[in-house]
């Protein structure tokens, strides 16, 4: 008799589309949306919530796989998600590359070869191409993808490590995050400059384990108590302060500790003030998802959680978008009607992708209708 698989937590879904669409927004240039996601009050944004949803449903997706079906098979599964990561970034990049071509035949300003700082590829096309097949350039905005390639790929060491102990899990990744924030761990993204990679892998993967380990029952959150939900709202406060007056007041309230708080607050090693934020933020909305169930139903949530569950679909779709979309703007004006279209017209783009998405997972071809079917995390 086959188990059952067990059904798909919605909040996760959720989530999940909900940073989709924040990625959408804020990737887009130009966009005054831009100032009313979450990055303008608080010091993480959705990036955290996506590498940590992800560690999430891959110790529900991938990790079960290697306890229920053996440890080659789990392996096999993850290459098998890998590769598609792999051919998905490739393809992002060469689509979003015809895309700037186009553009700068169509409009003499501005160049979009240099806004999106790839000048490198088109100055030495043979040689950056082998470069970012190999994984040795990673243009700033293709980096999140080749991130989770490395988090995915890094899951069969952390199955065989947490056999042993979870704790040696959580005590190697402490010790890498301690080294990206201290030694100035990284990865080199572009050999030419020596720039290193944005989402510092080193770094981010304290993420990816918080969120599987969680999925995997290492640890619970700790259940609200007024004390604990009082520090979490104070802390959020804060930071909400220190974010506007680092990014949006040229230091304001936090001007004489500027040097000091950037550092600690920097995204691409998820400083320490990042993280807690996060944790902060996470904690606050779990601790209110369970004292009020019924704010998230399969119902309500449907139209985000659509998306959510067909993630990568939805994000290489949502970048090509971005860039698109910030075409627009420039070529339009700052008048508010393109700025409405593009957004608004945007995620609802996202929204028919992502049904197109699960008709075409349904096969209704072989079923007769079109019947979602559970895509991989």
């Amino acid at each position: 008799m086959t188990a059952q698989k067990p059904a798909r937590d919605v909040r996760i879904d959720f989530f999940r589309g909900l940073a989709l669409i924040i990625i959408f927004i804020n990737h887009t240039p130009g966009n005054i949306a831009g100032m009313f996601t979450p990055r303008m009050y608080g010091l993480s944004d959705a990036a955290e919530i996506f590498i940590f949803l992800a560690g999430l449903s891959s110790a529900m997706a991938f990790g079960r796989s290697f306890d229920r079906a053996g440890f080659l098979a789990g392996l096999g599964r993850v290459a098998q998600r890998v590769w598609q990561l792999y051919r998905a970034h490739i393809g992002l990049f060469i689509v979003i590359c015809g895309v700037i071509v186009m553009a700068n035949r169509m409009f003499a300003e501005p160049n979009y070869i240099s806004r999106l700082g790839i000048d490198r590829f088109f100055q030495d096309p043979g040689g950056s191409l082998v470069a970012l097949l190999s994984l040795h350039y990673v243009p700033n905005y293709f980096d999140i993808l080749p991130l989770y390639m490395l988090l995915l790929a890094a899951i069969p060491v952390l199955v065989l490590l947490a056999r042993i102990s979870p704790a040696l899990v959580v005590a190697t990744s402490a010790v890498l995050y301690v080294g990206a924030i201290a030694g100035d761990w990284n990865l080199v993204a572009d050999s030419t400059t020596g720039r290193g990679w944005f989402f510092n892998p080193f770094a981010w993967q304290v993420l990816f384990v918080a969120g599987y380990g969680y999925g995997a029952g290492w640890f619970e959150v700790p259940q609200a108590t007024r004390g604990r939900i009082t520090a979490a709202v104070v802390y959020l406060v804060f930071c909400a302060a220190l974010a506007l007056s680092l990014v949006r007041l040229d230091g304001g309230l936090f001007a004489g500790m500027r040097d000091i708080l950037e550092p600690l607050a920097r995204k691409t090693d998820v400083g320490p003030l990042r993280l807690l934020h996060f944790f902060a933020l996470a904690y606050v909305t779990m601790s209110l998802l369970r004292a009020a169930p019924g704010l998230i139903t399969p119902q309500r949530a449907e139209p985000v959680a659509l998306m959510g569950r067909h993630s990568l679909s939805v994000f290489l779709l949502g970048m090509a978008l971005s860039f698109i979309g910030g075409i627009v703007l420039d070529q339009s004006g700052a008048g508010l009607l393109p700025h409405l279209a593009v957004n608004l017209g945007g995620i609802a783009l996202l929204w028919i992708w992502a049904r197109g998405a699960a008709w075409f997972n349904g096969q209704p071809w072989k079923t007769g209708r079109g019947r979602p079917a559970a895509p991989v995390p």
